[in-house]
């Protein structure tokens, strides 16, 4: 069944707070990214507050260049511009708001628990099932422009997956063994994305980090962290109040680490 946006705008305006927040959602048949084209639209002047949704990507975006695969009329590929009243130093907060936000709606709609792998991969049952990508032009200024990407396997079967997704990759519909309606998902991942909006533009980002941390999957796990200029092994101790993960090395120091590529090798066993 086809996303229906009449459907998501009366959702929107029904609730204060995402009337507030949400001002317009477009959908698409094909885009090459979601991220893209709210980028290219928030380059043009287009304010804050508009939902970017797409039935397939030609080029979905993941992180660190790499593609998300986005068959048609089976996902949630969506983008939501914003123009945060936050300097852009505290954009990467959005990314575990964003993840915060996707587990509970899973919670609330499905009774599925997810988890959050850091920075922001959404894994079930040790599997993934979506993922989150932040980009922004920032110059520093307040208000830069921001979109929150947001991929989310919903009704896609185990056998539709590339050969390389199939025993890492899951869907929501794998997960239940039913379709899940979309359009009513979406409405939840809106609302619960919003709370943690405006948790953070609020000054109550403490609160968004205490579920990231609950819900976290990486922490109090022995883990190894690829970034461009180091592999590092530690124990994932603790989110930073800048979303940034702490790492207990081997000699006991302690690393912080703001970006990079993680692998969970066992559960911490060291003191």
């Amino acid at each position: 069944m086809r996303i229906e946006t009449d459907k998501i705008k009366s959702y929107c305006r029904s609730h204060p707070r995402l009337r507030e927040l949400i001002h317009d959602v477009l959908l698409f048949d094909q885009v090459g990214s979601s991220n893209q084209l709210a980028l290219e639209m928030a380059a043009s002047g287009l304010p804050g507050g508009t939902v970017f949704i797409a039935e397939s990507q030609k080029a979905g975006k993941g992180r660190l260049g790499r593609s998300w695969f986005s068959p048609p009329g089976r996902n949630i590929y969506l983008s939501l511009l914003l123009r945060p009243y936050l300097a852009p130093r505290e954009y990467p907060l959005f990314s575990p708001a964003t993840a915060v936000a996707i587990v509970i709606a899973i919670q609330r709609s499905l009774d599925l628990k997810a988890g959050i792998k850091w920075p922001n991969d959404i894994l079930i049952g040790g599997k993934k099932i979506g993922g989150i990508l932040l980009e922004s032009k920032t110059t520093g200024d307040q208000n830069a422009p921001l979109v929150i990407g947001l991929g989310l396997n919903v009704n896609i079967e185990t056998d539709v997956f590339p050969p390389e997704l199939q025993g890492t990759a899951s869907s929501l519909k794998i997960e239940t063994g039913k379709n899940i309606d979309r359009t009513d998902l979406i409405n939840v991942l809106l609302e619960c994305l919003g709370d943690q909006i405006f948790n953070l533009q609020e000054g109550k980002k403490e609160d968004m980090l205490q579920l990231a941390r609950r819900f976290s999957l990486t922490l109090g796990k022995f883990v190894q962290v690829k970034t461009a200029q180091h592999v590092i092994e530690g124990w994932a101790e603790t989110i930073e109040e800048d979303g940034a993960l702490t790492l207990r090395l081997g000699d006991q120091s302690h690393r912080s680490i703001v970006l990079g590529e993680i692998t969970h090798l066992r559960e911490a066993t060291a003191p």
